[in-house]
């Protein structure tokens, strides 16, 4: 799932939330921020795990030690990461929340020590090519990542039990951030590199907080709209949540002029696929096409550059 499509779905869900509590727009938008603040610091713990991991193997008294777990010790992407002060910095202060601290929770380090050392022979290749090179050794740890870290029960039930979390989007995508971190350090990466950033330039922080701001504000002009192109169909039949999609819909349409309509379209369409009914998904896909061909004739609809459609 992408940053902007999760941003999708977390505006969804507190424009619904902000509709069914009448609460004040501007408190829901707070609230919003702050759960999207939860997802970065959700991948700096996960990220610094890999760092508690290292650490348990280092110590002295460490009853699991083989030969993979030393190898995962002295692995030359985990040695880059753990000089990176931004990671270091980001996590003692993120763990003053009280969420995820992975120092008073050693039990969980060891469990996914005891499967490395159990299922050695699921790293043979990986480390044999780790023997050899910088690229050899950045595959063992990533496939150690996916292969024992993500699917672990145990792990997933900790983080959703103490960590608030929205369903699985929100553990894939912070699941998914790691891996990329990890396969961006290179043998020459220097050692106080950039994160991963949820709000890359302030761009997807825009985005999310314009396309709250602005559904809410122009939301009547929208339904208007909707009426017009849909042969008058009564709002109040229309389903909350498919009304909203079709409302942040045309707020792309016609207040981002950077986002293809297309684009837009193909997004909504696989949002409808998460949060509605198979009637709703063709009433949404019909409604957005003609909305689409009546605002382009209409001349109303402004892109920049190429790929309108």
């Amino acid at each position: 799932m992408s940053i902007r499509r999760l941003f999708r779905i977390r505006s969804l869900q507190f424009l619904y939330a902000q509709h069914l509590s009448k609460m004040d727009s501007n408190k829901v938008e707070e609230k919003m921020l702050q759960n999207i603040e939860l997802l970065h610091h959700l991948y700096i713990f996960l990220l610094y795990l890999i760092l508690k991991i290292r650490e348990n193997v280092l110590e002295k008294n460490f009853y699991y030690q083989t030969e993979i777990t030393q190898k995962f010790a002295y692995n030359s992407v985990i040695k880059i990461l753990s000089k990176n002060k931004y990671l270091i910095k980001e996590y003692h202060y993120t763990k003053n929340s009280e969420k995820i601290l992975w120092n008073q929770q050693d039990e969980y380090i060891f469990i996914l020590l005891k499967e490395m050392q159990k299922k050695s022979n699921f790293f043979k290749k990986d480390f044999r090519q780790s023997s050899s090179s910088f690229e050899g050794e950045k595959m063992f740890l990533i496939n150690y990542y996916k292969s024992f870290v993500i699917p672990n029960k145990k792990l997933i039930e900790y983080i959703e039990d103490l960590y608030y979390i929205n369903g699985e989007e929100d553990l894939y995508l912070a699941h998914n951030m790691v891996c990329k971190t990890l396969q961006f350090i290179n043998y020459s990466t220097p050692k106080n590199f950039k994160l991963y950033n949820i709000y890359k330039n302030n761009d997807n922080k825009k985005f999310i907080i314009d396309l709250y701001r602005n559904t809410i504000f122009h939301r009547e002009e929208f339904n208007d709209l909707i009426k017009e192109t849909s042969d008058n169909w009564d709002i109040k039949r229309i389903a909350i949540i498919d009304l909203i999609i079709l409302q942040m819909a045309i707020c792309e349409f016609l207040y981002f002029p950077n986002i293809p309509p297309k684009a837009t379209m193909n997004e909504y369409i696989e949002i409808t696929k998460i949060f509605c009914m198979d009637k709703s998904k063709v009433f949404i896909n019909g409604i957005l096409d003609q909305i689409f061909k009546f605002l382009y004739k209409k001349n109303k609809i402004f892109k920049i550059g190429k790929g309108l459609m």
